[in-house]
C-alpha cells in the first residue's frame, strides 16, 4: 500500500462517508429537525473500534476492546481517564451495539452544551453521551492519526 492509497481511504471512507454521515445528523438537530441520535452514537462507537484497528494496525477477531481502547487513547480531553473508571467498551460500545441502549442510565443528546467529554457521567452518576462533542473528539483523534500514518516511510492500512 503506498501513502497514495492510505490518504485516497481517509479521504473517501475516513474523512469522507464517516465525517459526513455524523456532520450530517448534527446539522439537522441544529436546524431543528429530528436528528439520529442513538444510531449517530452507536455509529461512533463502533467507528472507535474500528480506527483503533488502523491504529494499531490489527482487525484480529478477538481483540475489539484493544482495538476500542487504543482509539480512545488518542482522542484528547480525559477519554482515557473515563475509560479507567468505566469500561467504556463494555459499557457504552457494547451496550449499545447488542441492547440497543447503554449499560445504566443514559441520556443520549446530539448537540454539546459545556461538557468536556463526550462521554460521561452527572454528578448523580448518570451516564451521557454527547455526539457533537464526542465526535470533535473523535474527528481530532481521526486527524492526528492521519498525520502520523502520512509520516511514516511506509504507512498502511491493516487488511480485514
Amino acid at each position: 500500500m503506498s501513502k497514495q492509497d492510505v490518504q485516497k481511504f481517509f479521504q473517501e471512507y475516513v474523512f469522507g462517508f464517516i465525517f459526513s454521515d455524523i456532520q450530517r445528523e448534527i446539522d439537522l438537530a441544529r436546524s431543528g429537525k429530528p436528528a439520529g441520535n442513538f444510531l449517530s452514537a452507536l455509529g461512533l462507537l463502533c467507528y472507535t473500534e474500528f480506527m483503533g484497528g488502523i491504529a494499531v494496525g490489527s482487525f484480529k477477531r478477538r481483540r475489539a476492546k484493544s482495538r476500542f481502547d487504543a482509539f480512545l487513547n488518542l482522542m484528547d480531553g480525559g477519554y482515557r481517564e473515563f475509560n479507567q473508571k468505566v469500561n467504556v467498551y463494555g459499557v457504552f460500545r457494547c451496550g449499545m451495539a447488542h441492547e440497543y441502549f447503554i449499560k445504566g442510565n443514559c441520556v443520549i443528546a446530539m448537540l454539546k452544551n459545556d461538557e468536556t467529554l463526550g462521554i460521561g457521567t452527572t454528578p448523580t452518576g448518570q451516564y451521557y453521551f454527547v455526539v457533537e462533542k464526542y465526535f470533535e473528539d473523535f474527528a481530532a483523534a481521526c486527524h492526528l492519526l492521519y498525520k502520523r500514518l502520512m509520516a511514516e516511510p511506509n504507512p498502511s492500512i491493516p487488511d480485514k
